[in-house]
């Protein structure tokens, strides 16, 4: 099972912090994919959350790329 299929399994939303520990990097490199409308994401307050399909869909996206 990859890793974009594991994502879409989760029951909750990630946080940045969340998912760059997931795919070890920075949460920074997640923020940046955020602002960059490559990766899409929603506040909750301050917050923001990245629901598990759009995880997925965002590394699926990318291949065999790497995240950063």
């Amino acid at each position: 099972m990859s890793i974009a299929d594991q994502l879409k399994q989760s029951d909750h939303c990630f946080t940045a912090a969340e998912l760059a520990r997931l795919l070890n990097v920075h949460k920074l490199t997640i923020h940046r994919h955020i602002k960059a409308g490559r990766l899409k994401a929603f506040h909750v307050g301050a917050a923001l959350r990245i629901q598990p399909s759009a995880a997925a869909e965002w590394l699926r996206d990318r291949g065999s790329e790497t995240v950063q």
